[in-house]
């Protein structure tokens, strides 16, 4: 019976990864969007931020607002940025 209730995650695991920084998966997926944008000679990149919690979705403006990157518009679901 106790297993049952195991696949319950502990709120300390919980909380941990609200608070991770951003995964390699997500990483590679802003550099691919950044780079497939460039070689097409868009102005601007759509970055879908479903994957993202709140926490990662802030780290991820930051990096970006520190490597230079405009944030044209952001929402919960995505970020555009201007190239």
């Amino acid at each position: 019976m106790t297993n049952r209730y195991d696949k319950i995650p502990d709120h300390k695991v919980v909380k941990s990864a609200m608070q991770q920084e951003l995964t390699d998966k997500q990483i590679e997926c802003v550099k691919s969007e950044i780079e497939t944008a460039a070689l097409q000679n868009d102005d601007k990149v759509h970055i879908d931020l479903m994957s993202f919690n709140p926490n990662q979705k802030r780290k991820l403006e930051q990096v970006l607002k520190s490597k230079g990157y405009q944030l044209v518009e952001e929402s919960n679901w995505s970020i555009i940025i201007d190239l």
